[in-house]
């Protein structure tokens, strides 16, 4: 497969942000993307969450309050009928394959991105909780472990397009077993405080690599906007047989999503998608 980018000296992450990463679950960029680049990714999340809005567009909406049209979160940012083609490049852009690079390598397969934003009717959140999929939530000390030390096989990120403090997480989480505390957080209370929780203060244009193992939470205030562009990529893996498509991207299944795409992301475009089965 042809890559993305030539293998060169990769000079990010620092020496600190690997420790903070692997030690607390997160670090904090300031240099990720450009004035420029910011301003462009900030009006059209914009125009995506207006054309949401008004029913113009739905590839796949998170809605809090679907009759108010309110939506938490936005995905399909890729998709043709927002021809929004500023989210594509910055999946592309050199300062974040660094990172990528560094952290699960030059053998990639299409990840995710979509568009965070607060309902404006009404404060919500989103519970504790680890990003573990469809995998044990409620295991012995052992099956838990054996889970969060599995291999890294993807690297995600939040880039504040404006000021965001919605993000919280409990820090080193992300490799421990849990307490009683936070397993009463993680599957019955969900919203009670947990002692050593840290809210991830973003100014617009920064940026946060976290590890979606850790306990965490999204906390949205309706007088407080929020535009976050939540995405990852993940690492190609040799020998997957197809399975079911997630139902959230089964929209990338339309032909009509690869073509939109700019050509450096088809061989990603293609990877991910020799691993999919239609749900119907």
């Amino acid at each position: 497969m042809t890559k993305l980018f030539f293998r060169r000296k990769i000079t990010m992450p620092t020496i600190e942000q690997r420790q903070a990463y692997e030690e607390e679950g997160f670090f904090v960029v300031d240099d990720l993307v450009d004035v420029d680049t910011l301003l462009q990714l900030r009006e059209a999340s914009r125009r995506v969450k207006e054309k949401v809005r008004i029913g113009q567009v739905d590839i796949f909406t998170h809605w809090a309050d679907k009759d108010a049209r309110e939506a938490w979160a936005i995905r399909g940012l890729l998709a043709p009928e927002f021809d929004e083609p500023s989210f594509a490049r910055h999946l592309l852009s050199q300062n974040l394959m660094e990172y990528v690079h560094f952290f699960i390598g030059y053998e990639l397969t299409l990840g995710a991105i979509l568009l965070f934003t607060n309902p404006k009717h009404s404060d919500w959140g989103f519970g504790w909780h680890r990003d573990l999929g469809s995998q044990e939530r409620d295991g012995t000390e052992a099956q838990e472990l054996k889970i969060l030390n599995k291999p890294q096989t993807n690297l995600r990120w939040h880039l504040a397009l404006v000021d965001d403090a919605c993000l919280q997480i409990v820090p080193g989480s992300h490799k421990r077993y849990r307490t009683e505390h936070e397993r009463s957080c993680l599957l019955e209370t969900r919203n009670e405080d947990i002692p050593g929780q840290y809210t991830i203060q973003l100014s617009a244009g920064e940026a946060v690599f976290w590890n979606g193992n850790s306990i965490h939470r999204g906390i949205y205030k309706r007088d407080c906007e929020r535009l976050t562009i939540s995405a990852s990529w993940s690492k190609f893996i040799q020998g997957l047989s197809p399975s079911k498509v997630d139902s959230r991207l089964e929209w990338r299944l339309n032909s009509g999503v690869r073509a939109n795409l700019p050509l450096e992301l088809h061989p990603y475009y293609d990877r991910w998608h020799e691993l999919q089965l239609p749900n119907s």
